[in-house]
């Protein structure tokens, strides 16, 4: 009889429970929508980084093609050691540039001329996501894998 006592107490108890999760339930779930997440947000760090080289090499176009019009109007290419300063403040004239833009990675250009990726032209530099310059992450206006 004292075992139908035990036995009837364990039922009445079970009854009792509100339906709901374990705790090693939740902590299942937590975890898999922590490792979703991890992936999302390492899909999306790699998209935003081959945008900023993109972007990047857009720029250093877009530069180039500034000093283009400069050499033009001007007759050369401004020297190295003048570097950007004759696209803001020309010999005469209206300036080809309000200022200079800083790359993706908040560094400025560089001004290589003659280039070494554009003879006879100026190359325009990015130091790239890692910021040191002559690294193979360097971007600029030349064609990728160059």
């Amino acid at each position: 009889m004292n075992g139908l006592m035990i036995r009837r107490n364990t039922l009445l108890k079970r009854k009792n429970w509100l339906p709901g999760f374990s705790l090693i339930e939740i902590m299942i779930v937590i975890a898999l929508i922590s490792i979703i997440i991890g992936f999302i947000a390492y899909s999306v760090v790699g998209r935003m980084s081959r945008g900023q080289v993109s972007l990047a090499r857009s720029q250093a176009y877009n530069i180039a093609s500034t000093f283009d019009t400069y050499r033009v109007e001007f007759g050369k290419y401004p020297s190295q050691a003048e570097g950007f300063q004759p696209l803001i403040t020309p010999p005469s004239g209206e300036p080809l540039l309000e200022r200079i833009p800083k790359d993706p990675w908040g560094e400025e250009y560089i001004y290589v001329y003659p280039g070494v990726h554009n003879k006879n032209k100026p190359d325009i530099v990015s130091k790239g996501p890692d910021r040191a310059e002559n690294t193979e992450d360097d971007v600029g206006n030349w064609p990728a894998g160059e």
